[in-house]
């Protein structure tokens, strides 16, 4: 019996010298194993990701589809994408939408968004989280961006394009590098401030900032954030760029290192890290949860007590 071509030729460049030390490590990603199992885990393929996103959307019920759908063109971009039916409707997903349809729902589940005017987001990105919020919450009033000059430039251009004009009208962008203190945003107080995924990436004292002249003035204050650091080689990267990225280390409020992979060591961390992210004593936590994806990410929803002075 003969072999395909392809075995041939895999036999002659991956399994021609089997032995002792061949056995010592055949499994390691980049090695011969990735022919006789799984996929290798450096796959150069897209397949990983849209499995991994793919199997998310099969957990989601109806009513997350119906959301998604409300928000209309979410392919600006162009995105990797995944294709869900759901009610005899196809809706296609991208994993920023995505994201920001959990936001939205977890936020529903623990406050009433129809109490939320006054939203200012710290950090909006592209300004996913925007769209989504004033797609699906047509009472919110005002939603002040505080971000980077050129990527407010970004989510200026990318929201004008997916918002209607009345939608867009209630955006306001702030330059973070032009903000002396909270009165510079000249809007008072929100209901709501968020930040999502970059305090990690800013200086303790810029954090301290935001948390006494912004955050510690809301009503609530919803942060999504890495609850700790890792080391490159636990992800698959070289080792020696722990050295050359060392200043992400003494980033954000949540800077021990920890294993993201083992679930215990991530319990501490969630621990620890909701904590360090409440703007001050006078608030309490009020919903929590990590996200499914990447559990090393954590929901967390605070409430400043009534009757407290920011």
């Amino acid at each position: 019996m003969e072999s395909s071509q392809l075995w041939k030729q895999l036999s002659q460049e991956l399994f021609h010298n089997v032995g002792d030390d061949f056995l010592r490590n055949f499994r390691e990603p980049g090695k011969a194993n990735n022919r006789l199992a799984a996929w290798d885990p450096f796959d150069g393929t897209m397949r990983f990701f849209k499995f991994l996103l793919f199997n998310q959307c099969k957990a989601k019920p109806d009513a997350f589809f119906e959301h998604y759908r409300r928000l209309g063109d979410t392919q600006i971009g162009n995105p990797v994408t995944i294709r869900v039916v759901r009610q005899g409707m196809p809706v296609d997903v991208n994993l920023d939408h995505f994201f920001s349809i959990e936001e939205f729902s977890f936020l529903a589940e623990n406050i009433d968004l129809a109490e939320i005017g006054h939203v200012i987001e710290i950090g909006a990105g592209f300004g996913r989280t925007a769209h989504a919020l004033l797609k699906l919450c047509s009472t919110v009033e005002t939603y002040t961006i505080i971000d980077l000059p050129n990527v407010l430039k970004l989510s200026s251009l990318y929201l004008e394009a997916v918002l209607d004009e009345q939608e867009f009208a209630k955006l306001k962008f702030v330059d973070a590098m032009g903000i002396a203190d909270s009165k510079a945003l000249n809007c008072g107080a929100a209901d709501l401030v968020i930040n999502i995924d970059s305090f990690q990436e800013m200086k303790p004292e810029v954090i301290d900032f935001y948390m006494n002249n912004i955050a510690s003035h809301a009503r609530f204050f919803y942060s999504k954030n890495a609850i700790g650091k890792y080391r490159p080689e636990t992800i698959g990267l070289p080792s020696s760029l722990e050295a050359e990225t060392n200043e992400i280390f003494q980033l954000g409020r949540s800077r021990e290192i920890i294993d993201i992979f083992c679930n215990s060591e991530l319990e501490v961390a969630r621990t620890r890290h909701m904590d360090a992210y409440r703007p001050s004593a006078f608030f309490r936590v009020i919903g929590e949860a990590p996200l499914d994806v990447f559990p090393y990410y954590h929901n967390t929803l605070y409430a400043r007590n009534y009757g407290q002075a920011a």
